[in-house]
């Protein structure tokens, strides 16, 4: 089979299966399993693909047209530039978290650009340890711990600690705050905030295979948002800063829970649609 015959075929049969992005998904499943670049591909469309790559190709098209994640099944994905390794018990680094990762790091290199020894940051609810590990890598003035209650999250965010060699970088298995002893200059949490009873509505790609321990954000999905912010002020630094994501519906309910406890400086950022996808704020000294 040539690559032009391969490429034609993948897409077919996931757009007969009704993935949505088909198009993209083969591309992404050719590249990573022949090992080739979309450059590379026009240049050898018509040379035959070692047979071996053929039967690995069509087996993960046949995982990807029952709708597991295109990510899980290629083990990897790409964040703020960055790879991570990704499998069903982390959630799929998403491109509209990156706002927060990009919000962090301006805050990091203007407002504490002259701040004195390393910048403390802890990374709420990692995961992957896609933000911690962004953050880390594109301000190596910091010190990030990468903190999450899940041990399947724990085991994935040192892998991509290592990784990345990012050496500034430590991981803490923690229930929140539970087992964090220490204040920094700021926060960064993606909690799980989706209504329970929304989580059946969703893709089949987010709901049959991410795991809902990070999904479920009880239900109204303020659940963490309420406790994180309870204790939020014995874990930051006077000045320091909280960045949270959150659903595109939620940004009145966090800014008021954060208002109650005298945050201070509340900025809404939107993402590229124009959606509500983060709350910042910092911890003044004369109001908290």
């Amino acid at each position: 089979m040539k690559y032009l015959e391969l490429a034609r075929q993948g897409q077919l049969e996931l757009f007969k299966a009704g993935v949505a992005n088909y198009d993209f998904d083969a591309w992404v499943l050719i590249e990573k399993i022949c090992k080739i670049s979309r450059t590379e591909y026009f240049l050898k469309m018509h040379d035959t693909v070692d047979e071996a790559d053929v039967d690995r190709f069509f087996a993960a098209i046949e995982r990807r047209k029952t709708h597991y994640p295109l990510q899980y099944i290629v083990g990897e994905w790409e964040f703020m530039g960055l790879p991570f390794i990704v499998n069903e018990g982390v959630l799929i680094p998403r491109s509209d978290t990156e706002i927060i990762a990009e919000k962090a790091v301006n805050i990091l290199t203007t407002v504490f650009e002259k701040h004195e020894g390393k910048i403390k940051v802890l990374d709420l609810c990692c995961g992957t340890g896609c933000v911690g590990i962004s953050i880390a890598k594109m301000c190596p003035n910091t010190i990030v711990t990468c903190s999450d209650i899940s041990k399947d999250a724990i085991d994935i965010c040192n892998k991509n600690v290592a990784l990345n060699n990012a050496t500034n970088v430590k991981v803490v298995e923690s229930d929140l705050f539970e087992n964090i002893d220490e204040k920094f200059n700021m926060v960064v949490c993606n909690p799980p905030y989706i209504p329970t009873k929304v989580i059946d509505t969703l893709m089949p790609e987010v709901k049959d295979h991410e795991p809902r321990l990070a999904l479920d954000g009880d239900s109204d999905g303020l659940k963490f948002y309420r406790q994180i912010i309870e204790e939020l002020k014995q874990h930051l630094e006077y000045d320091g800063y909280i960045v949270f994501e959150i659903g595109t519906e939620q940004a009145e309910d966090v800014k008021e829970m954060l208002r109650e406890k005298a945050y201070s400086d509340i900025e809404v950022l939107k993402d590229l649609p124009g959606l509500d996808r983060a709350v910042v704020a910092v911890r003044r000294r004369k109001y908290v």
